[in-house]
């Protein structure tokens, strides 16, 4: 086969890939957690499934692995909520209740601005810019909010998708060999340990990114209450919670995790809100400088530009759950593209 017509139909494989990605959008969101759970189950239940049973005298097997690799993870996440979930919600719902009186502190501090800058000579923009700004600030915040209350709704009505994904990732780690031995045989007898090696490869890259990137996020989340906290900025362990959430998101994840922060601060003082910029600043540098290198290291090893147009196509199809998986699924279209394109060209 030529090669112009082998790099077409490449391309009209990804872009008709794509196309059916945009269709099924409802259906594979489920998938794709299943998939990425999986992979960072797997090294847990590969080691459950080596131990010996004292009374039989044989390996625990995949089965019971798997069961007792979720018993294990249900029981780190609910004494990790148990200490923060009861606390959050109270200050959770004091956000909510106080949101008319925030609103109303913003309009009043606006006023105060616009006195304060009138002897300025371009007061006759200015004030128009600042409360433009303030108000953009307060409609995001509670936007924000409302977007926070919304998804938990969804999550409730979307309760047969989380039936799903266990049950998905359950059976996925059951067979996980067999059905890895199955998708080898799909390939040419030349080219199947090529195709195992590329599915280990994307284990690697996804398992280590999440797992990675779930410690990046409880540090930074730390710091956040912290900081917070000792600044006197209210609600603290909601904006230590929202900025490990939104952590998950490359690139834009801290900005929106700080504008919160930084509009409750100002409401208190403008001074504050100064501090809490500069605070969230020097977490940032810690984070880039220190803790990604220390802990990601090259795991993922994507281009700024990749991970920006991953997150839009996320973002697009399948909203904050779709940034949010946006990375792992890139890293694994990387290691795709690098077996079956990049290295055949060279």
């Amino acid at each position: 086969m030529a090669k112009s017509t082998e790099f077409w139909l490449k391309l009209a494989v990804i872009l008709a890939g794509i196309y059916l990605l945009s269709q099924v959008t409802s259906i594979y969101l489920p998938v794709i957690l299943s998939i990425i759970l999986t992979f960072i189950l797997n090294p847990l239940v590969n080691v459950l499934s080596r131990q010996r049973l004292w009374p039989l005298r044989r390996d625990l097997g995949r089965g019971p692995a798997v069961f007792f690799a979720f018993c294990l993870t249900l029981l780190i996440i609910a004494i990790v909520l148990s200490f923060i979930l009861a606390p959050f919600f109270n200050e959770f719902n004091k956000l909510v209740n106080n949101l008319p009186y925030l609103m109303k502190q913003i309009q009043t501090l606006t006023i105060e601005v616009q006195k304060q800058i009138n002897y300025i000579a371009i007061a006759g923009h200015l004030p128009t810019a600042v409360e433009q700004a303030m108000s953009s600030a307060a409609a995001y915040s509670l936007g924000l909010v409302r977007r926070i209350v919304n998804s938990i709704f969804n999550l409730a009505s979307g309760i047969i998708e989380l039936i799903i994904v266990p049950v998905l990732t359950y059976y996925l780690l059951k067979d996980w060999q067999l059905i890895k031995e199955n998708v080898i045989l799909l390939f040419s007898p030349g080219t199947r340990g090529k195709a195992g090696l590329i599915i280990d490869e994307m284990g690697t890259a996804v398992s280590g990114y999440i797992r990675g990137q779930f410690i990046v996020s409880i540090i930074v989340g730390l710091l956040v209450f912290g900081g917070m906290y000792g600044f006197g900025v209210e609600y603290p362990l909601v904006l230590g919670l929202l900025a490990t959430i939104t952590e998950t998101i490359p690139i834009i994840g801290p900005i929106i995790g700080a504008v919160p922060a930084v509009v409750l601060a100002y409401l208190a003082a403008p001074a504050l809100a100064v501090k809490v910029i500069i605070f969230y600043l020097v977490v940032q540098q810690f984070e880039n400088q220190i803790i990604v290198p220390k802990i990601m290291g090259h795991v993922i090893d994507l281009h700024p530009i990749a991970v920006i147009i991953s997150l839009l196509i996320g973002g697009q199809l399948f909203g904050v759950a779709g940034m949010m998986l946006a990375v792992p699924v890139a890293a694994i279209v990387k290691v795709l593209l690098n077996h079956l394109w990049i290295k055949e060209e060279r």
